[in-house]
């Protein structure tokens, strides 16, 4: 109560203003943040001498590579995606148990049992009589519809922010802009191989392996879609 209560008093503070935007900071410095670890081919020895090929990274060439490949070059992110998922299930489970459990002769112990049970229960019985009989018939029936449509399109430059030892580069790419009272930001996470950067230093969402995208925002379009704060701890403390 006391956080949320601290989190009001700031909202409460900028009544009337613009939210603010974010100073930009290295990456690596953000509070969270963790070098990535992959598995990595065996490394083989590099060899002393390059080939004049205009083609191989790093070679004596008339043109520079104009491609990102050191810690702090920046390239161009395209995402584009359209996808649509559907999910459809009608699950259907009957069940039917039945157990009978018969004690003919336990040492004797099984006479004991007329005192842990009333009269007009124990009265014949014998060593032949059933000790439990247990009938069980659960049934589920349920339906279950899941449809999504994803669409999103838009650049963003990111810089990279890690070399692993195979080559791979770590980039981390964020953007922020306001708009009004709104400000939406963008941030784009992944590793990529600097083969697959284009010539004009730009690559494509589906080539980006452990992507993580996030699109979000704050200000006053973000309050109004969002459940009040008392609403939403009674949606975490409530089990119904």
């Amino acid at each position: 109560m006391c956080l949320t209560g601290c989190n009001l008093a700031e909202k409460l503070s900028t009544i009337g203003e613009a939210p603010e935007l974010s100073q930009i900071q290295d990456p690596t410095q953000i509070k969270g943040y963790q070098p990535i670890t992959m598995p990595m081919p065996t490394a083989y020895a590099a060899k002393s001498e390059r080939g004049p090929s205009l083609w191989e990274t790093g070679a004596r060439a008339f043109f520079k590579d104009q491609r990102a490949g050191k810690v702090g070059d920046v390239m161009t992110v395209v995402v584009s995606i359209d996808q649509s998922e559907s999910i459809e299930m009608t699950p259907s489970i009957n069940r039917n148990n039945k157990s009978t459990a018969n004690v003919p002769s336990a040492l004797g112990f099984e006479r004991k049992a007329e005192k842990f049970f009333p009269k007009k229960q124990n009265n014949g019985i014998d060593a032949n009589s059933k000790w439990l009989d247990v009938n069980s018939n659960p049934s589920l029936s349920g339906s279950a519809k899941y449809n999504v449509n994803d669409k999103i399109n838009f650049k963003i430059a990111a810089t990279v922010i890690q070399v692993l030892p195979n080559g791979n580069m770590v980039i981390h790419g964020r953007q922020e802009i306001r708009l009004v009272n709104e400000v939406r930001e963008v941030q784009v996470k992944g590793i990529v191989r600097r083969e697959d950067v284009s010539a004009s230093n730009v690559i494509n969402w589906e080539k980006i392996s452990e992507l993580r995208i996030s699109y979000g925002g704050r200000g006053e379009l973000t309050d109004m879609q969002a459940f009040p704060w008392g609403q939403q701890i009674m949606n975490k403390v409530l089990p119904f």
